[in-house]
C-alpha cells in the first residue's frame, strides 16, 4: 500500500510461546552458520538493553565500539556481579535490600517484586550468588524443553503405568534454584509427586522411594549414585523409568553403575546453572549438544585464551541471550568444558562438547622449601581411578592434613578402598612435592553445600 511502512521485527526475546517454540525445533536442523546468526542477533539485542539499563554494563563498554566482536568485550564474574548487585540489574528495583528482604522470607518459588524467580546459588565458592529470572527467559527455557531426548515407546508406557509419578530429591531450605525453580513451576506436591529433602538420610530417602515406586527421579548426580549403590546391594528396590541428575557433573563410571543398578532407565542429563538454567542437553552418544541459539559458551585457558575443540578448557565464559533483567555476558563460570572436533554422530546440528566439572583454584600447602601447589584436577582424577569408590571428596582441613570421604560400591572391600584411596592421594602431594601434608580417609557420606550440592574438593582453611 502507498505510504505504508514496514514495522521493525520484535527481539526474538519477545516473540510468542508458539514462535518461539517452532525456532528451537528449526535450530536443530538448521546450519550452524544459521544458528550462529541467530546468536549473533540476540547479543546484539541483550548487549544494547543492558548498555541502556544497567549501568554495571554501561561502564564497562562505554568504550566498545559499535562494530565490536564479543571476544573483545571484557569478562564478568559472580564477585563481580554481586559486589555491584544494586547497579548490575536492568530493573532499578532490585536492590540487595529488597534482595535480602525477600531472602529472609519463607516465600520460596513466590514472585520476587510481583513478577520474578528469586534464586540462590550454593555458594560453593564461598560467595553467595542472587539471581532474579524474568517470565521472558522462562517462556524460552520451557521452549528449549524440546531439545530434552523422548523416551522410547516402552518407556512411556511404563510412565503411564506408573501414572507419572515422580520425586524430586532436593534442598528444601532456603531459595536455592531446585526448590524455587519447582515450587514456582510444579506447584505445591501432589499424591503422585513427593518433594524430599537432600539433607534426610540416604537410607530414608530410599524408604520413601520404595513407597512411591516414582516414574521419574531428579535429583544431584551424587544422590542417585547412593541410590544405586543401595539397588545393587538389596537395599532398596525401585525401577524408575527416567533419571534426571542435575548441578554435578555425572562422570562415565557413575552413569554405567546407574545402568548397572536400573538396567531399563533413560538417563536425562542437563547441564544447568543459575546463571543459565539450561545450557544444554546430553544425546543417546553421550554429547551436550549446546543451545547455541541462546547460549555462547567460550573455552578458555588460564589466561583468557580461546581454546580449539579437542582441547580441555581450564574455565568457560558464558553468555545467556534470554535473560535481559540481570545480563550475564561473557560470564567467567568456571567450569572445565571440551568441544568436539567433529559433528555428532547423533544428527543434531547444534556444537556438541563434554562437560568435565568445576575446574576451581590451585591448592597451595606451605613446605620447608617454600609454597607448593597442586590442581584439584589432579585430586579428582586420582581419586576417580578408584574403581570401587562409589563417591569420593577431599577436605583441606589446614596446611598439614586433608581427609577423604569416601561411599564404596556395595560388593568392594571398604578397608582396601580406604587404604588405595589413601596411597592415591599421598602419592599426588608427594609428586607435587608436598611431603608435610598427612591424609586420613573417614567411610562415610560426603559433606554437602548449603544448597546440597557435592563438591568434590573443599578448601577448610578460609572458613
Amino acid at each position: 500500500m502507498p505510504g505504508s511502512q514496514t514495522l521493525p521485527s520484535p527481539p526474538d526475546i519477545e516473540r510468542s510461546a508458539r514462535w518461539l517454540s517452532q525456532d528451537v525445533r528449526r535450530a536443530t536442523r538448521d546450519d550452524p552458520l544459521e544458528v550462529q546468526r541467530r546468536a549473533r542477533r540476540r547479543l546484539t539485542d541483550v548487549v544494547r538493553h543492558a548498555k541502556a539499563n544497567s549501568p554495571v554494563f554501561a561502564d564497562l563498554y562505554a568504550s566498545l565500539p559499535p562494530t565490536a566482536e564479543i571476544a573483545e568485550f571484557p569478562t564478568t564474574d559472580k564477585s563481580m556481579l554481586m559486589a555491584a548487585f544494586d547497579e548490575w540489574s536492568c530493573d532499578r528495583r532490585i536492590t540487595g535490600e529488597a534482595a535480602e528482604r525477600f531472602s529472609s522470607s519463607e516465600r520460596v518459588g513466590e514472585r520476587f517484586l510481583g513478577e520474578y524467580l528469586y534464586s540462590e546459588s550454593s555458594g560453593t565458592t564461598g560467595l553467595r550468588g542472587r539471581f532474579v529470572t524474568e517470565d521472558r527467559a522462562l517462556a524460552v527455557l520451557h521452549a528449549l524443553r524440546s531439545r530434552i531426548p523422548s523416551p522410547s515407546a516402552m518407556a512411556l508406557a511404563r510412565l503411564v503405568a506408573k501414572r507419572g509419578r515422580s520425586a524430586a530429591i532436593i534442598n528444601l531450605k532456603g531459595h536455592h534454584l531446585g526448590s524455587a525453580y519447582y515450587r514456582r513451576v510444579e506447584g505445591e506436591p501432589r499424591q503422585n509427586r513427593r518433594v524430599l529433602s537432600v539433607t534426610d538420610p540416604v537410607s530414608e530417602i530410599a524408604t520413601q522411594l520404595s513407597e512411591l515406586d516414582p516414574a521419574t527421579i531428579s535429583s544431584y548426580g551424587s544422590v542417585l549414585s547412593l541410590l544405586a549403590e543401595r539397588q545393587l546391594a538389596g537395599l532398596v528396590d525401585i525401577d524408575p523409568v527416567v533419571l534426571v541428575p542435575f548441578s554435578e557433573t555425572v562422570t562415565g563410571a557413575a552413569r554405567r553403575r546407574l545402568h548397572q543398578a536400573w538396567p531399563r532407565t533413560t538417563i536425562v542429563e542437563r547441564y544447568v546453572a543459575n546463571e543459565c538454567m539450561f545450557i544444554s542437553a546430553r544425546c543417546d552418544h553421550g554429547s551436550h549438544h549446546l543451545n547455541a541459539d541462546w547460549v555462547i559458551l567460550e573455552p578458555i585457558d588460564s589466561v583468557g585464551r580461546p581454546v580449539p575443540p579437542g582441547v580441555e578448557s581450564d574455565t568457560v565464559l558464558l553468555t545467556t541471550l534470554f535473560r535481559r533483567v540481570q545480563p550475564i555476558i561473557r560470564y567467567d563460570l568456571g567450569d572445565r568444558v571440551r568441544f568436539h572436533e567433529q559433528r555428532c554422530p547423533c544428527g543434531n546440528q547444534l556444537p556438541a562438547f563434554d562437560v568435565l566439572g568445576r575446574s576451581g583454584g590451585l591448592l597451595t600447602f606451605p613446605t620447608r622449601h617454600g609454597p607448593r601447589t597442586i590442581s584439584p584436577t589432579v585430586l579428582t582424577v586420582v581419586l576417580d581411578e578408584l574403581a570401587d569408590a562409589a563417591t569420593s571428596q577431599l577436605l583441606v582441613d589446614s596446611d598439614e592434613h586433608v581427609t577423604i570421604h569416601l561411599t564404596t560400591h556395595h560388593d568392594a572391600d571398604q578397608a582396601h578402598t580406604a587404604a588405595a584411596a589413601h596411597t592415591a592421594v599421598r602419592s599426588a602431594f608427594h609428586a607435587a612435592d608436598i611431603t608435610t601434608v598427612t591424609v586420613d580417609v573417614t567411610l562415610g557420606s560426603p559433606i554437602r553445600t548449603p544448597g546440597g550440592k557435592l563438591s568434590r574438593i573443599v578448601d577448610r582453611r578460609d572458613t
